[in-house]
């Protein structure tokens, strides 16, 4: 440091002699000592100002810090929101907060809130009179055929839900837990124990969606055992209706599955493409048996190319209460389809059949079965519309609670609205217009229930997903 110093001094004294230093006088003539030492004296004070500047800054200079590290910028939720189970761009809270003991731990929720215009205009009177009636169980439900957008001309609070998972290494446990509020946890609890009784869910089920332990046991490519309460794998749609390309849900949701599952789950993933997976569950939504049997659900997914995925799932079990002579039997088949770029499609089979349900004479087996067909077109990043037709069949009354056949189609203009850069989530608005129809006397019509057989509405949903 001294010797750059003196380099430096040095050569301002040749280069610039406005620094207030005359040049050597040795250099003209026959130098004076008493002079040379004066100059000898101010280059050793100039040199002890300049080391004292270069080892330490003034005061008035700001201290060089190491630069911050960079924050981790959240991504908004991709839509529509993918599985049951979190996916690779769900947030990591490890890697958000920076701690630690939390990497792995994935985290994403969302706020869902309606309005929907009934074109019949039921009288809330006559619908409150006849709601024993209804398969699905809720206040005032004044839109038939419907899971949760039930009200007419009201401003509803759907879901309130945070999912919250640990991804289980080879080796280690994992956990997930779904925590929901609102109005659907309650039709879906009230609708359970219409069915099978008030002894089958508890008020457990109204707060967590889903709640369950895994462990990834490290044999082959990863055995994932999962045990607890999950939301039902059945069908193209789920509860969340951020997770379905349309807002409202179809009638094969509404009637023809489980809204959810308690027992075991094994999955094996034998290549990147296809999966098998083993559920053994208490029965059809109960949290606590309603018999002494158990129903097994054998299911497959395989990706034969990145365009073209098929989903197979099968159920059987006794689920009539303290029954263990009746099977019931569900075979669903999904298929899912992009062969074209922008365009999506998928289609959904499913078969039902409850052994000796129909009481006779002569006694005979319930069924329903139909078809949905969806189709999803992303005109730009911001703009998905959706359009869904469907064909449901209740020969027997036993889903619905009418003897019919169902028809249905459904628009819906996905549309997402950005929050700022960074903020990690995003408003998703989902204006939608649908039209029903029964082959009998199913939606009610002002004050004159189930007195026609056309129901038209349209609505809007608003979701947060953060």
């Amino acid at each position: 440091m001294r010797k750059l110093a003196q380099a430096l001094l040095l050569a301002s004294l040749i280069t610039a002699p406005s620094l207030g230093v005359s040049p050597p006088a040795w250099a003209e003539e026959k130098p004076d000592p008493a002079k040379l030492k004066q100059e000898m004296d101010a280059l050793k004070a100039r040199l002890s100002e300049l080391e004292k500047k270069l080892e330490k800054p003034e005061k008035s200079e700001k201290p060089v810090t190491a630069p911050a590290a960079a924050a981790v910028e959240l991504q908004p939720p991709s839509w529509p929101v993918s599985g049951i189970y979190t996916a690779p761009d769900t947030k990591d809270l490890g890697q958000v907060t920076g701690i630690s003991w939390l990497n792995g731990t994935k985290a994403r929720g969302w706020i869902d809130t309606y309005y929907v215009y009934n074109f019949n205009t039921p009288d809330r009177t006559t619908v409150n009179t006849n709601q024993l009636a209804s398969v699905i169980k809720g206040r005032n439900v004044s839109i038939e055929g419907r899971t949760f957008d039930i009200h007419h001309n009201s401003f509803s609070l759907s879901l309130a839900e945070l999912e919250i998972e640990k991804v289980p290494e080879p080796g280690r446990v994992g956990f997930k837990f779904d925590m929901a509020f609102g109005e659907t946890q309650d039709i879906i609890v009230d609708t359970i124990k219409g069915a099978t009784g008030p002894d089958s869910v508890t008020d457990f089920d109204k707060t967590f969606q889903h709640a369950s332990v895994s462990y990834l046991a490290p044999i082959g490519k990863g055995l994932r055992i999962d045990a607890g309460k999950f939301v039902t794998h059945i069908g193209g749609e789920t509860i969340e209706t951020v997770k379905n390309w349309n807002y409202s849900h179809s009638f094969f949701y509404t009637y023809a599955i489980p809204f959810q599952d308690t027992g075991i789950r094994l999955n094996y993933p034998w290549s990147d493409t296809f999966y098998t997976e083993l559920y053994i569950l208490n029965g059809w939504n109960v949290t606590v048996d309603n018999n002494k049997g158990k129903t097994v659900g054998p299911s497959i997914g395989w990706t034969p190319a990145p365009w073209i995925s098929l989903y197979a799932n099968y159920l059987v079990g006794p689920e009539r209460n303290d029954n263990t002579r009746d099977d019931r039997h569900l075979v669903d088949m999904q298929l899912f389809l992009s062969p074209f770029d922008r365009w999506n499609f998928l289609i959904n089979f499913d078969y039902g059949v409850d052994k000796n349900a129909v009481a006779g004479p002569p006694v005979a087996d319930a069924q329903w079965y139909g078809v949905t067909g969806y189709a999803r077109y992303k005109l730009s990043e911001r703009f998905e519309p959706s359009l869904r037709l469907e064909y449901y069949n209740d020969p027997d009354g036993f889903t619905t609670g009418v003897a019919q056949n169902l028809r249905s189609v459904t628009l819906t203009l996905n549309t997402k609205v950005g929050l700022g850069k960074g903020s990690g989530s995003i408003i998703l608005l989902r204006p939608e217009i649908r039209y029903d129809r029964s082959n009998a006397p199913f939606y009610t019509k002002d004050g004159n229930f189930r007195s026609t057989k056309n129901q038209v509405t349209v609505g809007l949903g608003a979701s947060w997903m953060f």
